[in-house]
């Protein structure tokens, strides 16, 4: 008979028998859609991504009418009339500004350039209210309202090609408030804390929960879902409010006197003559009188009310359970 012998270690195959954890977590990110890496620029990332393709692929591919576009693309070509409707709402104060006098040209200088500094102001207290009262969100609850993945979308093939393309989007983790991407995240902590829970038991934690639940993602889904609702309902007064505030600082007189020529010291003159005359208003009746003190105040209780609402009612306070069984009354059992 003869012996059979075991193959030596030196001869098996280096490669095919064993996959290391690492290199799973890399063909899951080459191949898979993901959460990335949130960042200080991932915001920026994300939103010269969608402003680069709004105007050269989404436009182009939603006039053409084509099978590919999608409702991620529909709501990022909100900022298309925005960019353009502004622009051009400026240029109509400066475009005939060579038929006019001396002194009417002038005037209709300081016009635009105060109607252009409410439009820009406009565009930042939105973004501002949002970023402001999700960063406060976060730092409370621990739940990323802005969070990011990257979504590897494979298109249909369009009329003339053979295959269609891989193309790449930066939705949100918590854009839809019902179907938002649990499963991203339990990804993500499978992959980066060798537990699916691991994101659940934090925000549990941080929710006021002091052990640990037995199923952490029943509890808290519902939470997040929540918090989302609540977050968007003030959000949609709040970013309105500060908007509200940019366009009525933008077009003191403050700004009217801004120049190019030293541009920093210039917007900083503008801002501060502009800051004072909002604060004092003018004496022609009570609203014009005290409109900016308002909308001040308005926009901070706006703010801290977008931050504190939902936060207040994420956290797990069990003095509000009662038990739902009368103990001192008598129950029969059949």
């Amino acid at each position: 008979m003869q012996q059979i012998k075991s193959p030596s270690i030196e001869n098996l195959p280096k490669i095919g028998y064993y996959t290391s954890k690492e290199q799973k977590k890399e063909e899951f990110y080459k191949n898979e859609s993901h959460i990335y890496k949130q960042g200080p620029l991932s915001g920026v990332k994300a939103g010269a991504h969608k402003l680069y393709n709004d105007f050269l692929t989404y436009f182009p591919k939603g006039f053409a009418g084509s099978k590919n576009s999608d409702f991620y693309e529909y709501l990022s070509l909100g900022m298309v009339p925005y960019i353009v409707g502004s622009a051009t709402l400026i240029a109509l104060y400066s475009a005939a500004n060579r038929k006019f006098l001396d002194s009417d040209a002038s005037c209709a200088r300081s016009a635009a350039k105060c109607f252009g500094a409410g439009v820009v102001l406009y565009g930042i207290g939105k973004w501002a209210s949002q970023k402001l009262s999700r960063t406060l969100i976060h730092a409370s609850t621990g739940v990323d309202l802005n969070m990011r993945y990257i979504n590897k979308k494979q298109e249909l093939p369009e009329p003339g090609q053979e295959k269609g393309i891989v193309r790449v989007q930066y939705p949100g983790v918590f854009d839809s408030v019902n179907f938002f991407r649990k499963d991203l995240l339990s990804k993500d902590s499978e992959l980066n804390h060798g537990d699916i829970n691991a994101y659940n038991d934090k925000i549990a934690k941080k929710a006021g929960f002091k052990n640990k639940l037995n199923c952490p993602a029943q509890t808290m889904d519902d939470k997040i879902r929540e918090l989302k609702a609540r977050s968007c309902a003030l959000e949609n007064v709040n970013k309105y409010i500060l908007a509200a505030l940019g366009v009525a600082f933008g077009v003191q007189k403050g700004f009217s006197g801004l120049t190019f020529r030293r541009p920093f010291e210039s917007l900083k003159n503008a801002f501060k003559d502009s800051a004072k005359q909002l604060w004092k208003g003018n004496d022609r009746n009570l609203v014009t009188k005290h409109y900016g003190k308002a909308l001040i105040f308005a926009s901070i209780a706006s703010t801290l009310s977008s931050w504190l609402i939902p936060t207040i009612a994420f956290k797990h306070n069990p003095n509000k359970m009662t038990s739902k069984v009368d103990t001192k009354k008598e129950y029969e059992v059949a």
